[in-house]
């Protein structure tokens, strides 16, 4: 009906478009524009036949295989009418049903499976009877079908019992491949006569010939072969019609009749050598299908295997004893063992360290326990450098579910987790800088933080003395005490060790062994105790470019520092030099608050707290005290005659003379000008005197050399000790500064004092 439809309205467009062309003689038109309007029109139509044409088709063939089908199969349209039931079917029914309503089949499961929306997957089970009456299970299943397999909207229906001995998905797969996959086809190759004599319908399965043809030159077979396989197909005929080769299997690629190409596997057999030598049977078959699927596979291969081995991460497979069956190239990077060592080799004989064989160990029985997926951190040493690995272990299963292996994957995040690492440590040593923590501690925390990172190094901090010309420990936990003590206070040099040479060349002094280096040749004898092999020595500067001393790192072995452990200890270097600075900084301004800069003596305000307090404990403790007020004599007479630079020569030199004639726990300051004092703790009137007297004596006796002159100078003092009365230092001070000016008018260079008042 729809091909008569089709005809109908060609007829009538055909009579329309001749009484249109007779209407336009008259009339002006485009006839070019009529031409192509035709054109489409036949296009449009040819569009129509040949979909009708393949559906046709489809039908044809869903009938044919329905209806030489031994399962019970019902085939129903778009509108629930039955259309074509197998022998299977009219079997298990007793009959072949017309319609479902005369199938047997209960009149609400009619009704349903006439709508277009019911599928019966799983199948739908009803109480039945068999043609002989006896009871029995009824299933009703709807095949899931490819779309390009049925015409539009058509089901087809498999009935079973469920004593049936196949699988119910037998049918369905059974059905899939003759619907898909039977493109076969049998032919005869006469190669006397070159021509190839094949079954009804057999060139149209296998290459979309016209359907009623059933021969092809030998000739016109070839040029359809692929250009690339057409040698394996002479290769064959000509064996086969040498008779060297009896029966042969072959695989190449044809053209189809639609211009794409079609993959054929030709099994050849001679059909009689003795009457008919040269005609050769051969069964075909399209393999398209399969040669496609096998192609994407090995493409898939190739991909997987492609970017395994470039991957940048670690890719091993392990069984469940934990032996190594695949592992990549990466691993080349981090193991002395080269790949293929690798294989077969359990994790114990990998050379791993014990911690990391007993880790890995205990991560992948509780992935067999489990059965789910594990992530962990793995660190190794490797060629001189510590190593991180996230390792990530996933199962493997089979077909059946059964656990068959593990994949490992070990990516390196050595940089990243140093970087935090460094960064927290960092921060946490910039904070004891802002909190003012003790200069030991903090750099005690970079030696810590600094051996952290590099594996097997000791560090150690020596800065600069005060002469500037030698250097003195300042950290160094890790290393022995032995040879800290021996390299204490080293004088500063150019082949004294790394250290003393780094400061005095002022850059980074790198010995990778120290028994082949000319630094260290004078003290081998005294280092080889301590196992000492490698220093690498960088001098500490502040934002001035002043030296503040060394940084320096140690092992046990023969070691180069590689681009990031030189990073590494270039920016440690950089925040050792500020924590000196820091500390320099705090102790200048602690200087600048409590000691006179000229004199290195304590100003007047740190002189008299320090004072308050020593009273306050010899009144608490019952002591002895005395207090010496001082003044330098006819002071102004000096700068005038030699300068202010000489006058300051010559408080200089004063104070010199005080620290070394008082004791350690006497305090002594610059109250202002050339007046100075001296508190003398559990000093008696005694001892008070010979202290003033020595001083004085010192003065006297001393010249001060300035400007290429000499100059002598003395001093006045004045004594007096603490009283039972005196509540305030103050009160000592005064009487002392009283018993000065008492000096002074009495012919200055002498010590005045109130001892004898102090014994009445």
């Amino acid at each position: 009906m729809a091909m008569a439809t089709v005809a109908t309205s060609s007829a009538l467009l055909l009579a329309s478009g001749e009484a249109w062309a007779e209407s336009a003689r008259h009339a002006p038109w485009d006839w070019p524009l009529a031409g192509l309007l035709c054109l489409a029109t036949g296009i449009w139509l040819g569009s129509i036949w040949q979909r009708l044409r393949q559906s046709r088709l489809r039908i044809n063939a869903l009938h044919f295989h329905v209806q030489h089908s031994t399962d019970a199969l019902l085939a129903l349209d778009e509108s629930g009418r039955v259309q074509v039931t197998s022998q299977g079917c009219a079997d298990l029914l007793g009959h072949t049903p017309q319609s479902l309503q005369t199938s047997g089949l209960p009149a609400r499961l009619c009704q349903q499976l006439q709508q277009q929306t019911t599928l019966l997957v799983p199948p739908h089970f009803i109480d039945w009877q068999d043609t002989q009456q006896r009871p029995l299970r009824l299933g009703v299943q709807q095949l899931v079908m490819p779309a390009d397999t049925l015409p539009a909207h058509w089901r087809i229906l498999l009935l079973h019992t469920v004593y049936t001995p196949h699988p119910v998905s037998t049918p369905a797969s059974t059905m899939l491949t003759a619907l898909q996959g039977a493109r076969i086809g049998l032919c005869e190759f006469d190669l006397d006569q070159a021509r190839i004599n094949c079954n009804s319908g057999a060139l149209h399965t296998l290459l979309g010939l016209p359907a009623d043809q059933e021969t092809i030159g030998l000739d016109d077979w070839r040029q359809r072969v692929h250009p690339e396989d057409r040698s394996l197909l002479d290769n064959a005929l000509q064996n086969i019609g040498l008779g060297t080769t009896a029966v042969l299997d072959l695989e190449y690629r044809m053209q189809h009749a639609d211009q794409h190409w079609e993959w054929l596997e030709q099994i050849f057999q001679p059909a009689d050598a003795s009457t008919r030598p040269r005609h050769v049977q051969v069964f075909s078959q399209v393999i398209t299908p399969r040669k496609l699927a096998e192609t994407a596979m090995r493409r898939r291969e190739l991909e997987f295997r492609t970017l395994v081995e470039n991957s940048s991460d670690i890719i091993a497979r392990y069984d469940l004893d934990l032996r190594c069956q695949f592992i990549n190239r990466s691993v080349s990077r981090y193991s002395p063992m080269i790949r293929d060592e690798h294989i077969g080799k359990t994790v114990h004989e990998k050379g791993w360290p014990d911690n990391v064989v007993a880790q890995f160990e205990q991560e992948c029985r509780r992935l067999i326990d489990s059965g789910e997926p594990r992530c962990f951190e793995m660190e190794l040493l490797s060629h001189n450098r510590r190593y991180i690995f996230e390792t990530r272990l996933f199962p493997e299963f089979d077909s059946n579910g059964k656990l068959t292996s593990i994949l490992s994957v070990d990516r390196e995040i050595t940089d990243s987790r140093q970087a935090n690492r460094l960064l927290s440590e960092e921060n946490a040593v910039m904070e004891m800088i802002a909190a003012n923590q003790p200069l030991e501690d903090i750099l005690g925390q970079i030696c810590t933080m600094i051996e952290s990172q590099l594996t097997g190094g000791c560090c150690s901090v020596m800065l600069l003395t005060e002469d500037g010309e030698h250097l003195h420990v300042a950290s160094g936990n890790k290393l022995p005490a032995g040879y800290l003590a021996i390299i204490e206070g080293i004088a500063i040099g150019p082949q004294v060790g790394s250290c003393g040479t780094a400061a005095y060349f002022k850059r980074t002094i790198i010995v990778d062994d120290m028994e082949n280096s000319p630094l260290w040749q004078p003290y081998l004898e005294l280092i080889r105790p301590f196992g000492l092999r490698a220093c690498w020595s960088t001098p500490l500067f502040s934002s001035q470019r002043e030296l503040l001393g060394t940084f320096a790192i140690y092992y046990n072995e023969p070691r180069t520092p590689n681009p990031d452990e030189m990073r590494l200890v270039y920016r440690s270097s950089h925040i050792t030099a500020i924590a000196l600075q820091r500390d320099q900084h705090e102790k200048k301004l602690f200087q600048l608050a409590t000691m006179d800069e000229l004199t290195r003596l304590d100003n007047r305000r740190n002189f008299l707290l320090q004072a308050a307090r020593e009273l306050k404990r010899s009144q608490r403790n019952g002591t002895d005290m005395a207090v010496l007020m001082m003044d330098l004599d006819h002071f102004k007479n000096i700068n005038d005659a030699y300068g202010h630079a000489a006058g300051d020569q010559v408080i200089t030199h004063f104070a010199k003379l005080c620290r070394q004639i008082l004791r350690a726990t006497d305090l002594a300051g610059r109250l202002g000008g050339e007046e100075f004092a001296a508190l003398l703790p559990e000093a008696d009137s005694t001892h008070a005197l010979a202290v003033a007297e020595r001083l004085r004596t010192a003065v006297n006796d001393s010249l001060v050399e300035a400007n290429g002159q000499q100059i002598h100078y003395t001093v006045s003092i004045g004594l007096s000790l603490l009283r039972d009365s005196d509540q305030h230092v103050d009160d000592l001070l005064k009487r002392a500064d009283k018993l000065l000016y008492q000096a002074k008018h009495q012919g200055r260079n002498q010590v005045c004092h109130d001892l004898m008042l102090k014994l009445v």
